[in-house]
């Protein structure tokens, strides 16, 4: 979104993307619809249009973008202390034992394969 925001409308659309991720990771993004969202979000389909223009895929365009720095925010400060073997040894066993405990429940999950087959943007996104 290249337009600024003010304070309120950033914390409706983070809200509005937090809900539409929930969404995804309990029923899967094919069967995430608009008003699936606005129901857990209380918004309206004007204010989902209002911040997400493009409609659906670019709000699960935001929702990859947001999934994305929730699996890396996951991994600090480790993945930003990757100075030696034994660092690096540290940081992969955590990733692993993490990864382990949410099973299906990975914030990607849900995207990865559902996502990438419709949306371009959000399969960069998550190539990335």
């Amino acid at each position: 979104m290249t337009r600024s925001l003010t304070r309120k409308g950033e914390a409706t659309r983070a809200r509005i993307v937090a809900g539409a991720a929930t969404e995804v990771r309990e029923r899967g993004v094919d069967e995430v619809r608009l008003e699936d969202v606005m129901a857990r979000t209380a918004t309206s389909k004007s204010q989902l249009f209002h911040y997400f223009p493009g409609g659906k895929e670019e709000l699960l365009l935001a929702v990859a973008e947001h999934e994305a720095d929730q699996v890396l925010a996951d991994q600090q400060p480790m993945l930003g202390d990757l100075t030696s073997w034994a660092a690096w040894q540290a940081w992969r066993d955590r990733v692993i034992s993490r990864y382990q405990e949410q099973g299906d429940t990975c914030p990607l999950n849900g995207l990865l394969g559902q996502a990438g087959r419709r949306a371009p943007a959000a399969r960069a996104v998550l190539v990335g």
